[in-house]
This record gives C-alpha cells, structure tokens and sequence, in this order.
C-alpha cells in the first residue's frame, strides 16, 4: 500500500514531463533532457514495483542512486526550461524527495497524511 502511493506521486511527475515533452521541441536540448527524466523515474517505478512484489535481492538502499539522477537531470533542466515550468517540475520533484523518506515498505498513517498534504499543496 505504501509503495503504490509513491507510484501515484510518480505517475503525476511523469504526467507533468510528458506534457513539457510536448511543449518544447525535439530539437532542443530541454526535449532530450526531459526524455532523460522520464527514463530515470520509470526506472525509479519499475524498482519500487520489485520491492513491492519482495522479489530478492532488492534492498531500499538503492533509492539514492535514483534520486541522484533525477537530481542531475533537473539541475540541467534549471538553464533549459522556461522559469514557470521549472518551478513547477522542481515543486513535483520536492514532493517524491520527500516522500521517499519514509521507509517504502513499511506503511503509516503519518505517511499518508503528508503525501495527501503535498499533494494537494503542489499538484493542486
């Protein structure tokens, strides 16, 4: 349960690149950027997907390494994209930081409150 909240989170991410995928051309830079992007979070979907199904070998150390290439990403986004879709892709990345603290197996009600807070703040 816990796990497919942080899918939600993502899917709407993905959601928020796609339609800036459709805004700049394929021809710039920010296009191969945002590609990028979308490559890395389903990456990050499908590992959340294999510690939901307990496959083995699969620990939630890895979350980092993830992160750190979305991080890269978006600091190259920062000089491509317009000001207002930054800001607005920087928010939604905020969110799933934050709410990839929380341990992703282990379900709470606390998590719950804050995914529900962030979402509405920032996706609303």
């Amino acid at each position: 349960m816990s796990i497919q909240n942080k899918i939600r989170v993502i899917n709407r991410l993905e959601q928020i690149v796609s339609e800036f995928k459709i805004k700049y051309p394929q021809n710039t830079p920010a296009h191969h950027e945002l590609v990028k992007l979308s490559d890395e979070l389903n990456n990050l979907k499908g590992y959340l997907n294999k510690l939901d199904e307990l496959k083995p070998n699969y620990t939630t150390n890895d979350v980092d390494q993830y992160m750190v290439a979305i991080n890269l990403n978006m600091d190259i986004l920062k000089n491509e994209l317009e000001i207002t879709d930054y800001v607005r892709l920087k928010k939604a990345v905020k969110v799933l930081k934050v709410i990839l603290k929380f341990h992703p197996t282990r379900y709470t009600f606390i998590e719950f409150a804050v995914i529900w807070l962030y979402e509405l703040i920032y996706f609303i």
